[in-house]
């Protein structure tokens, strides 16, 4: 399973998408030079939707989540 967890503001955000997804999706966001939103879920035991906007200047921090052995049974089979 592909998962990203974004630190921000004090505060981990989770994505079900791969670290280059995120930063991919985030370089996008900040190449039409307007701040724009990702959606993300929020929380530990019970997730919620969450939405944050993506601007200049803004720090983040993204950790690579995802599990490996799923990652492996979802690669197609040679």
């Amino acid at each position: 399973m592909k998962r990203t967890i974004i630190h921000l503001d004090g505060e981990e955000y989770i994505v079900g998408l791969s670290i280059d997804d995120v930063r991919a999706a985030m370089d996008a966001i900040l190449e039409t030079g307007a701040p724009g939103w990702l959606r993300v879920n929020h929380g530990r035991a019970e997730l919620r939707v969450a939405d944050i906007l993506v601007s200049s200047g803004m720090t983040v921090g993204l950790v690579d989540a995802s599990d490996p052995e799923n990652l492996e049974r979802d690669e197609p089979e040679s």
